[in-house]
């Protein structure tokens, strides 16, 4: 996928930083790159029932969040327990343009501290890959 290496080094339209740490971007002036990364997760996860359009109005409706860094993009949500209120972040879309660099590893602090100040009370991610499965509850016992 160099070509969508190649329009986040060109995209002079957006004016959010994808060095470091993630920051919430605006769907809108990403939609190209991040839509094609949505693409090749659900061609790698058929069962997925979702669409790209699904992730594109979560995002613009602010039902979900845009995270981007120079390495990919998360999109997250929230889910309420009915019986409890209490709040999960969900993390709900992850792409890289290279897999297996640690990207969870890499930010996972970051997205515990980002999931503590918007009030969530755990953070839960689903996926297909079950390479990520094992990896992800190896951490979880450091």
């Amino acid at each position: 996928m160099a070509g969508l290496a190649e329009h986040l080094e060109h995209d002079e339209t957006d004016t959010e930083t994808r060095t470091g740490n993630p920051v919430v971007s605006d769907i809108r002036t990403n939609r190209d790159w991040v839509l094609a990364g949505v693409q090749e997760v659900l061609d790698d996860s058929p069962q997925l029932s979702y669409t790209t359009e699904d992730v594109y109005q979560a995002c613009e409706k602010k039902l979900a969040v845009l995270w981007t860094t120079e390495d990919g993009f998360v999109v997250t949500t929230g889910e309420t327990d009915p019986f409890t209120g209490n709040r999960t972040m969900l993390v709900w879309v992850a792409w890289a343009f290279t897999r297996g660099t640690n990207l969870v590893m890499q930010h996972q602090d970051f997205f515990i501290e980002a999931a503590r100040d918007a009030g969530y009370k755990k953070i839960e991610v689903r996926s297909a890959v079950t390479e990520l499965k094992s990896y992800i509850l190896s951490l979880a016992g450091n």
